[in-house]
């Protein structure tokens, strides 16, 4: 009989016993056989690497279980060995009085390995439970700090950078009384540590591409930003000033803009200090827009080429720019050449199964789709089957084509209506193949948890900075406590290596402008600016957006780009310039902890800060002057106006009305 170092998770033990986890390593499927399965063979689940889990028992008392694998018995030496009618056991008991602790090892929520040699801890309790939580590795002992709060549960956490082998346990400290929670579970004394090799974990080994922690991206609908070759116009472009009131800004309607005028414009866009370009679709397509692709390996003709792209990436990679593509992955168009051979020869077509098609012939009736899907219904955006094999091969020559070019990433449009595998199997994987480095940012809406694990996205769109934002800002109430919870939802839920790249936006070419949702009001535009410009997060610039462009609602926010600077507004865009410098001057406002030290009322007050490299930020939105006590003590320069204050710690500190203020340590 083999006796193997095998690890049984939490044992979960308390007043309410919650079920108990059971955790192992094999090279293939253990079979769990135990007294709480009536000795029947209960297949585990599978983790990551070597790892396997299965839920356990739910009641207290004394449990003995074994293993199978490939038919042999094995038994986990990290628990009391008992002998019942000649067989050998482990043996774990559950008892009532012990703290409710849980430490789940394969889930990310309690065990995030950002890299080889940083990894976050987690423990949850349940809420209300009052106690100090301490990570104990060798000699070390780190007192996790409150996380968040989910499931009925508070979750506390704490990093631990320089350490390849995870050997660590928990010392849990409730009314005095000391308990420990090792892989032996919850138990008084003689904790058994958890144990994790570099080379196998539980987890996956997961972080963002170092380069768009902070980044600044800025997004450019190629065909409204400048027109660089008036040769390859499309028939019936429009004057590049016509009356945005008058002229056709729809899928219809084009003025003329390409990726030559993306390169006149580089010294502009290195000026203004952006690290990354987003360029909204330029393959081939029938529209302006672009999302109803002919033809993802070629470079739409009116948009440029190959050679136009290739120079693109290569100017914009000399000033440290990357070039980030959309990619539209969930649907073609209809003229895309596949869907028009299954058109044309219907269910011999060899692409029939590229597509969702009910029946034939092709029919569509007032715009939708009728005899196939369409995204969101319409029949010129045919839904793609992306788990088809050799629509996967085809697009892993569009991966290839572009990734060899050196685009740094991939924006990917409606990806929430994607099938995960798709993401998970096939494009994650082939595209950091080509470049680890290379960043996928998935098009979501709302909360992105599922997507931001190891396996599908980087960073999202951060709409919920968006919402949160728009609502302390522009709207009735201006409660500074709620922009901080509707921000702490995510900050607090998301790992925490993908925070720094989330894509904090104001507008995107499918919302209003900015400055129209602001009214023109310049001060409130400026304070959504100051907050986007230092908050955590990768900040997105909507073309235009610095210069004060308006524009309403899809297709009124894709006003061609206002180049003549008589009409643009300057104070704005000065402002911009200077908070970009601020952030290229203070790392803290790149990869700086955040930190919300007030919010009372209107007025917020946080922190970003990296080691004595510290930033406060100082708002209120409201049109009444509010006097609160400051938060914090020491020496601060006023980034915007250059005074020097010394500020204390209980001090009544005057919060001007409609007003941001940026303080630096130094």
């Amino acid at each position: 009989m083999k006796r193997l170092l095998l690890l049984l998770p939490v044992l979960t033990i308390a007043l309410t016993v919650f079920s108990v986890p059971i955790m192992m390593s094999a090279e293939s499927l253990p079979l769990l056989v135990a007294s709480f399965t009536d000795w029947e063979p209960l297949e585990m689940q599978k983790a990551k690497g070597s790892w396997w889990y299965s839920e356990g028992p739910d009641e207290p008392g004394e449990h003995l279980f074994y293993y199978l694998v490939e038919e042999e018995r094995l038994i986990d030496q990290n628990h009391h060995l008992v002998r019942k009618g000649g067989q050998e056991y482990s043996s774990f008991s559950i008892s009532e009085g012990y703290p409710d602790a849980v430490h789940h090892p394969w889930r990310r929520d309690y065990f995030n390995p950002v890299n080889r040699h940083t990894t976050y801890y987690s423990v949850s309790v349940p809420a209300g439970t009052e106690a100090m939580i301490f990570l104990v590795i060798g000699n070390d002992k780190i007192e996790l700090d409150y996380s968040r709060e989910f499931g009925g549960r508070h979750f506390y956490r704490t990093s631990l950078t320089g350490c390849s082998v995870r050997e660590y346990h928990f010392e849990i400290v409730v009314d005095a009384d000391s308990y420990y929670l090792g892989s032996n579970g919850v138990v008084a004394e003689d904790p058994v540590p958890f144990l994790f090799e570099a080379e196998d974990l539980p987890v996956l080994v997961f972080d963002t591409p170092e380069w768009s922690k902070g980044a600044v991206v800025y997004q450019i609908f190629p065909e409204r930003f400048h027109n660089g070759n008036p040769l390859n116009d499309p028939p019936g472009t429009q004057p590049w000033d016509a009356d945005p009131m008058k002229a056709n800004l729809g899928n219809d309607g084009f003025f003329g803009g390409d990726l030559e005028g993306v390169i006149d414009k580089l010294d502009y866009l290195y000026n203004l200090g952006v690290d990354a370009i987003y360029l909204n679709p330029i393959f081939e397509s029938v529209s302006s827009h672009k999302y109803d692709t002919t033809d993802y390996m070629r470079v739409d003709p009116h948009v440029g080429d190959d050679m136009v792209l290739q120079d693109l990436i290569y100017y914009a990679e000399l000033d440290d720019i990357g070039i980030i593509l959309d990619g539209v992955f969930n649907h073609s168009g209809t003229e895309f050449w596949a869907f028009q051979d299954v058109i044309a020869n219907e269910k011999d077509s060899e692409y029939v199964d590229w597509f969702f098609i009910r029946r034939f012939p092709i029919r569509s009736f007032q715009g939708m789709a009728l005899s196939y899907d369409g995204w969101s219904g319409y029949a010129h955006m045919p839904k793609l089957n992306v788990l088809n094999p050799e629509l996967q091969d085809y697009f892993a020559g569009v991966v290839e084509k572009y990734g060899k070019m050196g685009i740094s990433g991939w924006r990917l449009d409606v990806a929430g209506e994607v099938r995960p595998r798709f993401w998970q199997e096939f494009f994650r994987p082939s595209v950091k193949e080509i470049n680890p480095e290379a960043i996928l940012v998935g098009e979501l809406w709302g909360d992105s948890r599922a997507y931001l694990r190891e396996d599908m996205f980087d960073s999202v769109t951060n709409y919920l900075f968006r919402d949160a934002l728009f609502q302390y800002v522009l709207r009735a109430g201006k409660s500074a406590e709620r922009f901080v919870s509707m921000t702490n939802y995510y900050l607090n839920n998301y790992p925490p290596q993908v925070l720094h790249s989330l894509w904090n936006l104001l507008g995107s070419h499918d919302t209003e402008r900015a400055f129209t949702a602001a009214r023109h009001d310049l001060d409130l535009m400026k304070i959504m600016v100051g907050i986007q410009m230092t908050f955590v997060g990768s900040p997105v610039i909507y073309y235009g957006d610095e210069i004060g462009m308006s524009g309403g609602s899809d297709p009124d926010c894709r006003r061609p780009m206002i180049w003549d600077e008589a009409d643009w507004n300057t104070e704005l865009f000065e402002y911009y310039n200077l908070l970009i410098d601020l952030r290229r001057e203070h790392e803290a406002l790149r990869t700086g902890d955040y930190s919300a030290l007030l919010a009372d009322g209107p007025v917020l007050i946080f922190s970003r800060s990296n080691g004595d490299d510290c930033v406060i930020v100082v708002v209120n939105p409201s049109d009444e002057e509010i006097e609160v006590p400051f938060p914090v003590t020491g020496e601060y320069r006023d980034y915007l106006d250059r005074t020097r204050l010394d500020l204390f710690s209980g001090e009544n500190f005057v919060v001007e009305a409609r007003s941001l203020r940026i303080l630096v340590s130094h």
